[in-house]
């Protein structure tokens, strides 16, 4: 047989491999579970760290200083930080926040623990000054100067920096990433060993139709084709797999959490994964499954015919 492949001879190794598939269907089910879950997992944590990617990203573009007043400041001390704020430039676009919507906040935020602190006996939360301060200006000399003024105004509690749970919270996402990748690979490459065996056990029942196709002088890749076409479609089929599970698990996650938990909305179910990370999600489970086919077609290869 010629050893130039025909130009339909692609159309020959898929309809060969989706009827292996097909015959092997409960072996080939436990390769495409195992790719999926190996890429459900790497999934969930991509998903986990783009949002709160997201969320690091929209809390980089603005620095924000929160000023909490003592619970028993009088309207004379609140007015006197007030005063301080508007005459500095780093200060001057405050907002007060009033002990009432502090708790309206709180109770929008966790709708789950409002109902413990209606129990309490008055409101928990201090008056404060929200300051929106420019990024370039919180590392200077001066800003530390001014917020060690604040800090010694009669009637502020404590200040406080919100770019410092960013730097916490992009700890959280490397090392959220890292986790994902290494657990997702190690699965990843026990799906690709059962995709494998798989391919190796399909090999065996079609061993009376190989040798017959070697002694009527089949290529090695005409023989080898159907297989390794099987493992791609194995890993395709687990990788789409894994997305439709994810992405179900995403919807019935945004229904049953109520939009008023903002918080952690923005956090976790701001948006799915983007097209980029979806298709390196196919991409990891094809390369998956080529490799795991490989294997087989490989060791088959070196015994002899």
């Amino acid at each position: 047989m010629n050893e130039q492949i025909p130009s339909n001879i692609l159309v020959y190794f898929f309809r060969e491999a989706f009827r292996r598939i097909w015959v092997s269907k409960r072996s080939s089910f436990v390769a495409v579970a195992m790719i999926a879950i190996s890429l459900l997992i790497v999934g969930a944590f991509l998903l986990i760290s783009e949002n709160l990617g997201r969320a690091v990203t929209i809390a980089q573009g603005k620095s924000r200083v929160e000023i909490y007043l003592a619970n028993d400041a009088n309207p004379s001390q609140i007015a006197a930080v007030d005063r301080y704020l508007a005459g500095h430039r780093e200060f001057a676009r405050r907002r007060f926040v009033s002990r009432d919507e502090a708790l309206r906040r709180f109770s929008s935020y966790f709708t789950n623990l409002d109902p413990i602190v209606r129990q309490l006996d008055g409101n928990p939360f201090p008056p404060s000054f929200e300051c929106d301060v420019a990024p370039n200006s919180v590392q200077s000399a001066t800003f530390a100067r001014e917020v060690n003024e604040v800090r010694a105004i009669a009637g502020v509690d404590d200040v406080q920096f919100d770019w410092e749970w960013v730097r916490r919270l992009k700890r959280v996402v490397n090392v959220i990433n890292i986790v994902g990748l290494v657990a997702g690979g190690i699965l990843a490459l026990a799906a690709a060993f059962t995709i494998a065996n798989v391919i190796r056990l399909t090999m065996m029942l079609y061993r009376e139709e190989i040798e017959i196709m070697r002694l009527v002088g089949a290529t090695e890749r005409i023989i080898r084709g159907p297989f390794l076409v099987e493992g791609l479609l194995q890993g395709i089929l687990g990788s789409l797999l894994a997305l439709i599970l994810l992405f179900t698990a995403f919807l019935v996650a945004r229904r049953l959490l109520p939009p008023a938990n903002a918080l952690v909305w923005s956090f976790l179910f701001n948006g799915f994964l983007p097209w980029q990370k979806i298709a390196a999600l196919i991409a990891g489970g094809t390369i998956a499954g080529y490799f795991g086919s490989w294997l087989s077609v490989r060791e088959s290869g070196e015994e002899p015919a």
